[in-house]
């Protein structure tokens, strides 16, 4: 989107040059501005994350525990 409104401008600018007046001469140091601005904007591309190869160990099946078994007893009178 940048690049697309970067060309219009640059394209009204080359138009401006030919008109001679002092009017032209400011929307020109306008526009100049205006890319400026577009040009800081941009970011320094962030270099590509590295491949990280991890190692898990494997995974052993899961022994099914058993539920405890409670011990019923019965109270004496």
């Amino acid at each position: 989107m940048n690049e697309r409104i970067k060309e219009e401008l640059i394209a009204k600018r080359k138009e401006l040059e030919w008109k001679n007046n002092l009017r032209s001469l400011e929307v020109i140091n306008w526009i100049d501005e205006l890319l400026k601005k577009i040009e800081g904007e941009k970011k320094p591309a962030a270099p590509a994350p590295k491949e990280v190869v991890v190692d898990l160990p494997e995974e052993k099946p899961a022994e099914e525990k058993k539920p405890a078994k409670k011990k019923i007893t019965f109270k004496k009178k």
